[in-house]
């Protein structure tokens, strides 16, 4: 398919309006042979942009009993001789039947051996990781997934656990990990190990590019055609007719592999970007295979019904009661940008019919003062609200709706606007009377109030009050004057935005006293 100029032109603007690197850089342990070193990296996207959440309780698509195995620490698994007899068994069907390369199978052997022989020498936490790893590929093999395209991922993770886990330093939960030579990021999930990050790793390519567009540094052409041909060799037949970039262990209520909306469309996003820049079309090819995700129904896919009736994507291929605002705004704009750089109508036909549930969707994450993270769910985060805004934003940008326009501007300002605090207390009141100290705040926010008469203080609380009406309950003592004052510091944002008032409030003395 042709690639007019005009397209190149409307791509490059597109990916320019993606945001500098610095404002989504982050720390990574690169790691080469014994060694590792931590450092800052503006070219890996922060947890806050490309991690997941574990699932709210009750969204997992199997039975409690399954999902209670899916996601049991590997300490409490036991390996098999069976089960390291279902590998060596599949890899040599696989071979045999010239479904693998002899030298992947020499390969692939030699790293489940060594793998063995250091899981002997471990002991504790750091023996429990690789544990995981290396009993995830067995269930693999076991139960019949562990086909020929999903093997360089499972015997890659492998590889590098068994690696990282004997001498290197012991990371924090969310850790991003490489390792020299690649451009794939690892991160570490406490109790399964390392494991590759698909979505990590093409919001990496997509910085990468954006650097280029900009002729900023980071920029690095052969790092990024390197990131996405390691990345096209990890895809997975998973369905009829499409690849996936699988996620291979068990997260909450799923059990691997699993795929994420999310990540195939920046998959597909940052494929076609980099088509474009860098001149290789055969990425074009890897982007297409993925479309087929977005039409095929979970579990293989995560084509779903949306709670507005329309058609909707999933972040999670388990979980297809799972509305995440985020993540079905982004599967969009990595369609909407594939179709727009190729001109491909079946991309551009699979982002008009979820949009308008997208349109529809958005409204519902509105609580007023923040949003949601996803449908009928708990609240964003700080971070995660971000990240709903900033995709809003890029919609917007893109002139793909008028809703996600007024929403982004809105959710800026729950942002960055004070609460606005109105006081409804009596001019009047009695000796001995329960008088209620009545307020409305627009934002949920830590209210305090004081009361005092003469310099002392009649009264002191602080308590926490979500956005609407409240009050605190006082019965005063003594006759007189009285200062009311009330403040309001709002709780989302950590900026410390305030609002306060102050009245008057006379007491008179009791006439039946």
């Amino acid at each position: 398919m042709r690639i007019t100029h005009r397209l190149i032109l409307i791509a490059t603007v597109l990916a320019a309006l993606a945001g500098t690197a610095s404002a989504h850089a982050a720390a990574v342990i690169e790691v080469s042979g014994d060694h590792a070193v931590r450092r800052f990296d503006p070219m890996v996207p922060p947890p806050s942009a490309s991690d997941m959440p574990r699932p709210p309780a009750g969204y997992a698509a199997r039975t409690a009993k399954a999902s209670a195995a899916a996601t049991r620490p590997a300490r409490a698994r036991r390996s098999t001789a069976p089960g390291r007899r279902a590998v060596t068994r599949v890899l040599k069907r696989a071979v045999r039947a010239k479904k693998i390369k002899r030298a992947d199978y020499r390969r692939w052997t030699r790293q489940w051996a060594q793998a063995r022989r250091t899981l002997r020498g471990l002991r504790g936490a750091r023996r429990a990781q690789l544990y995981y790893v290396y009993v995830s590929v067995e269930s693999l093999a076991l139960t019949g997934r562990l086909i020929p395209s999903r093997m360089p991922a499972a015997f890659l993770q492998v590889a590098r656990n068994r690696q990282y886990w004997p001498k290197l330093p012991f990371p924090a939960s969310e850790d991003r990990v490489s390792f020299r030579g690649s451009q794939i990021l690892f991160e570490y999930f406490p109790g399964r190990g390392l494991q590759i990050h698909p979505l990590s790793t093409f919001k990496k390519a997509n910085l990468i590019h954006g650097a280029c567009i900009r002729e900023e540094p980071g920029c690095d052409h052969p790092a990024l055609a390197q990131l996405l041909d390691e990345m096209t060799r990890l895809a997975v037949r998973r369905g009829r007719g499409f690849v996936a970039w699988e996620y291979l262990f068990g997260f909450g209520g799923g059990s691997p592999p699993w795929m994420s909306g999310m990540a195939q469309a920046t998959a597909v996003q940052a494929l076609a970007r980099a088509s474009q820049l860098l001149g290789r079309r055969d990425y074009l090819t890897w982007a297409r295979r993925g479309l087929g995700a977005f039409e095929t129904a979970p579990p293989a896919g995560v084509r779903t019904a949306g709670p507005e009736g329309g058609v909707a994507y999933l972040q999670y291929s388990f979980a297809p009661r799972l509305y995440i605002f985020n993540a079905f705004l982004q599967s969009l704009i990595g369609l909407y940008d594939y179709s727009v750089i190729t001109g491909d109508t079946r991309a551009r036909r699979l982002y008009d019919e979820a949009e308008p549930e997208a349109e529809r969707q958005v409204p519902l994450s509105d609580v007023g003062d923040w949003s949601l993270y996803n449908y009928r769910g708990h609240e964003s985060n700080a971070d995660y609200h971000e990240l709903l805004r900033e995709f809003l934003q890029s919609m917007c940008t893109r002139r793909l709706g008028e809703v996600f326009c007024l929403y982004a501007k809105r959710y800026h300002g729950y942002q960055v606007d004070p609460p606005v605090l109105k006081l409804n207390v009596p001019d009047l009141t009695t000796k001995g009377d329960v008088t209620p100290i009545r307020f409305n705040v627009s934002k949920l926010s830590a209210v305090a109030v004081t009361i005092t008469k003469n310099g002392k203080v009649a009264l002191d609380s602080v308590r926490t009050f979500r956005r609407g009406s409240g009050s605190f309950f006082w019965r005063p003592r003594s006759r007189g004057l009285y200062t009311v004052r009330v403040a309001a510091k709002e709780l989302r944002t950590g900026r410390g935005l305030k609002d306060r008032g102050s009245t008057e409030l006379e007491v008179e003395p009791d006439p039946d006293a």
